[in-house]
C-alpha cells in the first residue's frame, strides 16, 4: 500500500517490497494511492488498506490476511486506548486470529524481530512517518513508554501488552453472557424495549448498544461519547420523545420504545 505521503521514500519502501518478493519468487500488488488525501489520520490510513487487502483476498482466494503486529504494536495501541477512556471493548487485545486477519508475530517484541533481522543480514527500512511528532501514536511511542520504563517499570511494553490480553479474556465471557433481550428487527431498523433494556447490569447494557451499533458501523464499536449519550436519553424520564441523530443513524426513545434507524 503505497500512499505517497512521504515523497521518495514511499516509492523506496515499495521498492524494498517488490525486490523482496522477487527473490522469494512471490506475486506482489501495490495499490497506489495518486489522489491526495484529505485526511491522513491513523484510522483513515488503516481503514483504506485493510479495505485493499480484503478486496485482494477474496479474488485471490486466500484464506488469511497477514499482518505484523508485535508487541509493542500492542501495548502502544492498548496504551492510546486508555488514553482516550475506552471501556474494556477497546482495551481488549488484539487478537492473534481475528477473522481472516492473523498476527503470527503479536507476542514477539520489536527489538527481537530487528535483532533476528540483523543476526540475518536481511535488510529492511524504517518508516520514517514512525517519527513524526504529529502522530498520536509516535508520542506514546518515543515519548511516554520509554518515560514509564525508565521512571516506573523497565518492562512497560511487556506488562502492557499482557494486560491487554487479560481484559480481552474477560471481555469475551462478557460478550457470551445472553441477555435474552426480544428485539424487533427490520431491514434498516431495530427495536427493543427499555423496560427490558434498564434491567440489566449497565455493563452489559452497554454490550448490548455496542451489538446493536456495530452492524451499522461497518462493524466498529462506537466510541465512550456516543454510548454515553444514547444511555443519558435510554435513562431520562422526560416523557417527550428522546432522539439524537450519528453517522447517518437516528436512535428515538419514545415512551418504552427504543429504536435504531439508518436513514
Amino acid at each position: 500500500m503505497n500512499y505517497h505521503l512521504r515523497g521518495k521514500d514511499s516509492d523506496l519502501d515499495e521498492k524494498l517490497v517488490k525486490a523482496r518478493a522477487k527473490n522469494y519468487s512471490l506475486p506482489c500488488t501495490v495499490l497506489s494511492q495518486e489522489k491526495k488525501l484529505q485526511d491522513t489520520s491513523e484510522e483513515k490510513l488503516r481503514d483504506i488498506r485493510y479495505i485493499f487487502f480484503e478486496k485482494l483476498r477474496t479474488k485471490k482466494n486466500a484464506d488469511h490476511i497477514v499482518i505484523a503486529h508485535n508487541q509493542d504494536d500492542q501495548a502502544e495501541t492498548f496504551l492510546m486506548r486508555l488514553l482516550r477512556g475506552s471501556g474494556l471493548s477497546g482495551l481488549s487485545a488484539m487478537r492473534p486470529k481475528n477473522g481472516s486477519i492473523i498476527r503470527p508475530l503479536i507476542e514477539m517484541s520489536r527489538s527481537d524481530i530487528l535483532q533476528y533481522l540483523k543476526d540475518r543480514g536481511i535488510t529492511f527500512r524504517e518508516d520514517k512517518s514512525n517519527a513524526d511528532p504529529r502522530y498520536f501514536r509516535n508520542k506514546v511511542r518515543r515519548e511516554l513508554i520509554p518515560f514509564l520504563e525508565e521512571k516506573f517499570q523497565p518492562q512497560t511494553r511487556k506488562l502492557l501488552a499482557e494486560t491487554a490480553i487479560l481484559l480481552g479474556e474477560d471481555y469475551a465471557v462478557l460478550s457470551d453472557i445472553p441477555t435474552k433481550l426480544p428485539l424487533k428487527q427490520e431491514a434498516f431498523s431495530v427495536e427493543c424495549s427499555r423496560r427490558v433494556l434498564l434491567k440489566l447490569p449497565t455493563a452489559l447494557i452497554h454490550q448490548e448498544i455496542r451489538s446493536l451499533l456495530r452492524p451499522f458501523l461497518d462493524g466498529k464499536n462506537p466510541n465512550k461519547n456516543l454510548i454515553n449519550e444514547l444511555m443519558k436519553a435510554i435513562k431520562s424520564t422526560k416523557s417527550k420523545t428522546q432522539t439524537l441523530t450519528f453517522r447517518g443513524l437516528k436512535f428515538i426513545r419514545n415512551g418504552d420504545r427504543v429504536r435504531l434507524l439508518n436513514f
